[in-house]
């Protein structure tokens, strides 16, 4: 089997105040994703059929002063009681939630826990860049992995490719990422995600990965951490097809855009199963959370009774 999720995304906003030069998805004052607009897309993934409700943001907007005017104003202590209430509207319409909102403490993975199934964040690359990603560091990016281990929340992570890279950088970066793993148990899933510019983006593409350089990537995950899957996103590497002997998963898959690659849109459900059938593979829907993360080691007693009863009834 190969596996995706049927998903929306909500973003709370893409303000950042960081000003990562490969990003397409920032935005300086937007402000949050209105009350209103929470209401019609959790009630658009009901209608579609999602299982996930994708809830992502810029990197740590609650630091941004207009924005902790406006969660004054509707009523929220900070940016992850915002986060949390709207995790609550989608477990309360049914729709698992999984976050993404860049580097978290432990404190706050731990707040946000009882609201999201599962959270991620990625770790792109071992190398820092100051020209490419000033306010980004390596440092701060594992210290977020950790933090997730430590406080239990089943995590996804991975590398991006495709932005000038060496193949050694990559294996690296994988390296360090089964290291965490091997200390924790956090990962469910890493991502080998393929660079695209955006309107907004001002680093250029470099080279992406051969099939080949792929396939190394791969083995060596299966080597250092066997058993966490490995997802490369279909609409982002036209070559996916031919990867699907080694990969596991194809991710978020929907009928809305893709939020942060909105060039780069998703073929029907029908044409990734028929391509998957005609490799020798059967594509399955899955939860945002893994089996291998779905004990109550990893989810708080609701989410786990949620998750077993998500089963049992598929079962009939």
């Amino acid at each position: 089997m190969v596996t995706y999720s049927r998903s929306i995304t909500l973003v709370l906003t893409h303000d950042c105040p960081w000003h990562c030069g490969y990003c397409g998805f920032r935005s300086d004052r937007e402000g949050l994703l209105a009350e209103g607009e929470i209401d019609r897309l959790i009630q658009e993934a009901r209608e579609g059929g999602a299982r996930e409700a994708l809830l992502i943001s810029g990197e740590r907007p609650g630091a941004m002063p207009h924005i902790q005017e406006e969660l004054k104003k509707r009523g929220y202590q900070d940016f992850w009681d915002f986060a949390g209430r709207v995790g609550e509207r989608c477990a309360e319409a049914g729709i698992f939630p999984h976050g993404n909102f860049g580097r978290m403490s432990e404190e706050e993975l731990r707040r946000l826990r009882p609201f999201y199934v599962s959270m991620g964040m990625m770790l792109e690359s071992v190398v820092d860049d100051p020209a490419c990603a000033p306010e980004k560091k390596v440092a701060g990016r594992k210290a977020g992995i950790e933090a997730a281990g430590r406080a239990k929340v089943p995590f996804t992570s991975g590398i991006l490719v495709g932005w000038g890279e060496s193949q050694r950088s990559r294996l690296q970066s994988l390296e360090v990422l089964a290291e965490m793993h091997a200390r924790y148990g956090q990962l469910q899933e890493i991502l080998i995600q393929r660079y695209v510019p955006n309107a907004g983006s001002r680093w250029p593409a470099g080279c992406a990965p051969t099939l080949e350089e792929y396939r190394e990537m791969m083995r060596a995950w299966r080597e250092w951490a066997p058993g966490v899957a490995i997802q490369i996103p279909p609409n982002l590497e036209s070559r996916w097809d031919e990867l699907l002997d080694e990969l596991d998963d194809l991710g978020g898959i929907s009928w809305a855009k893709d939020e942060v690659n909105p060039t780069r849109p998703w073929e029907k459900l029908e044409q990734y199963q028929r391509i998957c059938e005609a490799k020798g593979r059967e594509l399955v829907e899955r939860l945002p959370v893994y089996a291998s993360h779905s004990g109550e080691e990893w989810l708080t007693d609701r989410w786990h009774k949620r998750v077993k009863k998500f089963w049992k009834e598929s079962e009939q």
